[in-house]
């Protein structure tokens, strides 16, 4: 009998629940056992394995989080970190390892292929910056989750005429920023792709007072800037004029059940990775491209950049009649 060991590393992301059932279920419909390593690769290395059943995983689908847990570990950035995890999946006879996770988990995924493991990565973070999907679990979720705080915070803003700036996750990319600014019809957006500058964002806020706009303004900031929104905010109310609120959605965003984007893309991903074990298929990132799953050589990952979709942000600058940015 095959037996596999799926792991979630780095911060959770909804959708991993969901992977984690599908995989469990699609396994013990071929005859594999499936082993869960808690904590990522900290119980990797700790040998903090548990045998999962259709039962264990019956109602997680739903849930966010993580029902294995995650973790990241510091251990495991080392040669003799991943060597240990190396031996774990060696000494309890794993034929193949399923990785969950954002960039570092994939990093860890290759060196574990390089000493002989058998891996089959999937792109599980909120901040969608595995660049070679179009999407990574968790990140439509993470947008209607901030799409959705911003339109409650709204309704109190305009009722009181402020103006609000918002604070998104996306770590070292803008990506949460884009989308949820031109769902929400922000009038300004702060991604460092674009090097938005606080002086950029005041002078869309003049612009678009300038035009006539009737509810007060919103700007959505990408955690990724070198300010904060406090920063913003006093230079908008010193500049402009206009009374200002500022938040920080946070883990908000990384919390509660996955859309049905995320659910499908998880089902998908799971009934995808067994089929590929059971073609002796490994060592490769599976993803989403064209709303199509495919695989590719795991080491080709990070051959691919990151293609900001200055489109859409020139779009929704074009929505509220905005000029470039003016550098000296």
């Amino acid at each position: 009998m095959l037996k596999i060991a799926v792991l979630c590393s780095g911060g959770d992301s909804q959708g991993m629940n969901t992977c984690i059932h599908t995989i469990v279920n699609m396994a013990a419909v071929h005859g594999i056992k499936v082993m869960g390593v808690r904590r990522g690769y900290q119980g990797l290395i700790e040998n903090d394995l548990i045998e999962l059943n259709s039962d264990m995983v019956a109602n997680i689908a739903c849930l966010g989080g993580c029902f294995l847990k995650v973790a990241r570990c510091k251990e495991f950035r080392t040669k003799e970190g991943v060597q240990r995890g190396y031996e774990v999946l060696k000494q309890n006879g794993i034929d193949y390892l399923i990785v969950i996770g954002g960039d570092g988990s994939y990093r860890g995924a290759i060196e574990l292929s390089q000493l002989g493991a058998k891996v089959i990565t999937m792109p599980g973070t909120i901040d969608n910056d595995l660049f070679y999907t179009d999407r990574t679990l968790g990140f439509d979720t993470a947008v209607n989750n901030a799409v959705s705080a911003i339109d409650d915070i709204r309704q109190t803003m305009e009722a009181n005429n402020r103006a609000l700036i918002v604070e998104v996750m996306g770590r070292g990319c803008g990506h949460i920023a884009l989308n949820v600014g031109v769902a929400v019809g922000a009038h300004s957006v702060a991604v460092k792709e674009m090097d938005t500058q606080i002086s950029d964002i005041v002078a869309d806020v003049k612009q678009c007072l300038n035009n006539g706009i009737d509810t007060p303004p919103v700007v959505v900031v990408s955690e990724a800037v070198d300010y904060s929104v406090d920063d913003v905010r006093n230079a908008i109310e010193k500049e402009c004029g206009i009374e200002c609120r500022t938040s920080v959605i946070g883990y908000l965003q990384r919390g509660g059940k996955p859309t049905v984007f995320d659910r499908l893309f998880a089902t998908q991903l799971g009934i995808n990775a067994i089929e590929l074990i059971n073609k002796d298929i490994y060592n490769v990132a599976l993803g989403i491209r064209n709303n199509n799953i495919f695989y590719m050589k795991l080491e080709d990952v990070y051959a691919l950049k990151d293609e900001f979709n200055k489109l859409l942000f020139r779009q929704l600058r074009n929505l509220h009649n905005l000029s470039d940015y003016k550098r000296n």
